[in-house]
């Protein structure tokens, strides 16, 4: 029986702490009602007393507007996760006069961006006809995984069933097609195992007095096939202080024991940067930076290095070089004073050398790169023209013209 502070929530996907948040803050009793809604329909409904809100589409009567801003918010976060997801539904259908009709559901994500496996959203239970993912002591309507290996078996516990009724249990795996992974139904009590090979999978039980026949009695289960690792998408770039950063991402790595960045000047010889593990999963992805990334061309590739020692490599990665700029004055040059100014000039040993007309060197010195100011007192010089070359070991980095007076 209602009275003027008990308000009856139908609610669909949403966890207790949700929940509770909004009971404490509108200052709420909660009575749990069971309500039936056919699944993938993308919409939650909350029912307070007499008065509907639907959250994806319209409001039905005059309910509280803040209170429907909140539970849309809470709708949202819950439907649709950060990054993108795998999804599978599991449907309790329970057989009445009318047939098969949905009578709870749960559903599993595979969401790499995901923390933690396990992560998930609190079930609320009825008085009857429960059902929900059984992680440690956590009962959840949502389960949330960022990996799935061929050693993960995630309960799926079903629990005050009608004794006598038949039930089936519903895998819809429309969302659920994961590359390299073969996803089965575990019936602990028959002894079988079900992959899922098409959209909707189907196994029908009847419960008895025996406890065994619901409960813990069905299993997620995987095989994860030994699928060659594809790298999928990757990237270099140079970043505002001059290194270079590579990601990538992968897909379907199995038994793989790490990837290694690796960095070339010309394309044809290469050195290891930096190694980092590799994470087996399904899919994943990566980043290194290389801190030593000089100002020239580089040619970056990743080595992916499986268990046995065998090792692939990515397709090459190209980071155009920086080009440096040098200005050389004053010119003319009037006393015995020149300067020289650089930007993007990679630190290293570079000769400089002033050549008269003739191509006699008349001065020389070296710069270190370190600075981007150097002040050089070339001596006296006849008045003339000259041409000032400032070099590295391997080509001409700048050739000046200058005028002496």
């Amino acid at each position: 029986m209602r009275t003027k502070n008990s308000i009856e929530f139908f609610v669909r996907f949403f966890g207790k702490y949700e929940l509770n948040y909004l009971l404490n803050k509108y200052n709420m009793k909660l009575l749990i009602t069971k309500f039936k809604m056919p699944l993938l329909m993308g919409v939650s409904m909350l029912v307070i007393g007499q008065t509907a809100v639907n959250a994806k589409n319209s409001i039905i009567g005059k309910p509280e507007l803040e209170l429907h801003k909140e539970v849309k918010v809470l709708t949202q976060k819950l439907l649709s996760p950060q990054g993108t997801a795998y999804s599978l539904y599991v449907n309790l259908m329970k057989n009445t006069v009318s047939g098969f009709g949905q009578a709870n559901n749960v559903k599993f994500l595979l969401n790499s961006s995901l923390k933690a496996n396990g992560a998930g959203t609190n079930q609320l239970l009825n008085t009857s006809d429960n059902i929900y993912f059984v992680e440690k002591t956590k009962s959840l309507s949502v389960d949330g995984y960022n990996t799935i290996t061929a050693a993960d078996t995630i309960t799926i516990a079903v629990t005050d069933l009608s004794v006598g009724t038949n039930y089936q249990l519903q895998l819809i795996a429309t969302a659920f097609k994961v590359p390299g992974v073969t996803t089965m139904i575990v019936d602990r009590y028959a002894n079988t195992i079900t992959e899922l090979t098409g959209d909707t999978t189907t196994l029908a039980f009847t419960p008895t007095a025996d406890v065994n026949t619901y409960g813990k009695r069905f299993a997620l289960a995987f095989k994860v096939s030994t699928l060659p690792i594809r790298l999928i998408s990757g990237s270099a770039e140079r970043l505002n202080n001059g290194q270079v950063k590579v990601n990538w991402n992968t897909l379907g790595e199995v038994e793989l024991a790490s990837y290694t960045l690796e960095s070339s000047t010309n394309a044809v010889n290469y050195t290891a940067v930096s190694t980092v593990d590799a994470k087996n999963a399904v899919s994943a992805n990566y980043s290194i930076t290389d801190s030593k990334a000089t100002n020239a061309t580089k040619y970056y590739r990743i080595k992916a290095t499986d268990v046995d020692g065998s090792a692939t490599y990515s397709k090459v990665f190209v980071v155009t070089g920086i080009s440096a700029a040098i200005s050389v004055y004053p010119n003319p040059v009037v006393g015995n004073t020149l300067h020289i100014s650089t930007n993007n000039l990679t630190e290293g040993k570079y000769a400089v050398a002033l050549y008269s007309l003739l191509g006699k060197k008349v001065f020389a010195t070296t710069i270190d790169g370190k600075s981007n100011a150097y002040n050089l007192n070339i001596g006296k010089q006849t008045a003339g023209q000259y041409s000032l070359v400032i070099s590295s070991e391997a080509k001409i980095i700048s050739t000046t013209t200058l005028q002496v007076k």
